[in-house]
């Protein structure tokens, strides 16, 4: 077993079932999980039976579960999409990757027409996600009602791509969260989880050392404020949705607005039925825009002795007064064999000190 990962066919322990001698799991901001396993196989009475495993086949339900700390923690959960085979001549050094992702992937299969009469964002998506099994907990800032007698909101495309397109103009992020013994998912339509405490710190020097480096990058060339103006087609006033900086909690001391001394400002026209949605849709801009310090890094479970996942605040110590302090979490790559489990960790942030 790949140190402490356990694949769990139908989220149920299988001894039955072979191990894998390599996984790999990507979580991402934006994005559905992914994982990959890759088994060593041989031929066995002329034959490769590993390729006919109907619990490593066409929508075999997968879950991969690792202890976080003393406590387990299920990364991922979800059917697997397709495989990926090397065979080799004579069958020793053949290779079996096994590819999946996680249950949003079944919302994306199908493209849809549809108008919804008098709805909002957030019951939309808590009706979408309901259908498909799946427990909502969605959290918009905006309230408006979309009616077919003005701006109705309609579809076409998948019901995925819709979830996402509601959550993004709202600045919202889309996540699960997974029971740890069941492995059942709880979908997370909301806004950066900025003022939850940080999980994991990371230490760059002294005694507490836990990583050996990181690469840090900022980027200023973002907009920081909104011009939106339009008018109210049916009741014939004017809507005013500028936004003059991110309305999200900074993460350090100074924001990207407290650090450039020129506008840099973008203009929206986006048709919608009142200023307070014109105003989320200011604020779901700058807060797209506003992550503009970035750090990589490689952590080690067995020295790190914790899990890192996305999102989450994690802190960074080390890195100079200006860029030690909290970030978010939005990308880790999980690579786990026999020898340890080792995680490629992408931190965001939206000021510093």
């Amino acid at each position: 077993m790949p140190q402490g990962c356990e694949v769990l066919p139908n989220a149920a322990a299988d001894p039955s079932l072979a191990q894998p001698a390599r996984v790999e799991i990507t979580e991402a901001v934006g994005a559905s999980t992914t994982f990959s396993l890759f088994y060593d196989f041989h031929i066995e009475d002329g034959d490769l039976p590993l390729l006919k495993e109907d619990r490593l086949g066409p929508e075999a339900e997968i879950a991969l579960r690792v202890l976080d700390g003393d406590a387990p923690t299920v990364l991922v959960r979800g059917p697997v999409t397709r495989q990926r085979i090397l065979v080799v001549t004579g069958g020793a050094g053949s290779v079996l990757e096994v590819i999946g992702a996680d249950a949003l992937v079944a919302l994306g299969r199908e493209h849809k027409v549809h108008v919804w009469s008098s709805t909002t964002d957030a019951a939309a998506i808590t009706e979408l996600l309901g259908a498909a099994g799946l427990a909502p907990q969605v959290n918009l800032p905006s309230t408006v009602v979309h009616v077919e007698a003005k701006h109705a909101l309609v579809q076409r495309e998948p019901d995925l791509h819709l979830i996402r397109r509601l959550a993004r103009r709202n600045g919202c992020w889309l996540w699960l969260e997974y029971d740890p013994v069941a492995a059942t998912p709880t979908v997370h339509v909301e806004r950066p989880p900025l003022n939850q405490p940080a999980s994991i710190q990371f230490h760059l020097a002294g005694a507490e050392r836990n990583i050996d480096e990181a690469t840090i990058e900022w980027d200023v060339e973002r907009v920081v404020a909104t011009d939106a103006a339009n008018r109210d087609a049916f009741g014939a006033t004017d809507m005013d949705g500028a936004v003059e900086r991110s309305p999200l909690t900074g993460l350090a001391e100074q924001a990207l607005a407290d650090i450039v001394s020129k506008p840099r400002k973008a203009r929206l026209s986006v048709p919608v039925d009142d200023a307070g949605d014109l105003q989320v849709r200011s604020e779901a801009a700058l807060i797209e825009d506003g992550w503009f310090v970035r750090a990589t890094l490689k952590a080690r479970v067995r020295v790190l002795k914790r899990v890192v996942r996305a999102p989450s605040v994690v802190e960074l110590h080390g890195a100079g007064s200006r860029h030690s302090g909290k970030y978010l979490v939005a990308r880790v790559v999980h690579q786990i064999d026999d020898d340890d489990h080792w995680m490629d960790v992408t931190l965001i942030r939206n000021g510093w000190n």
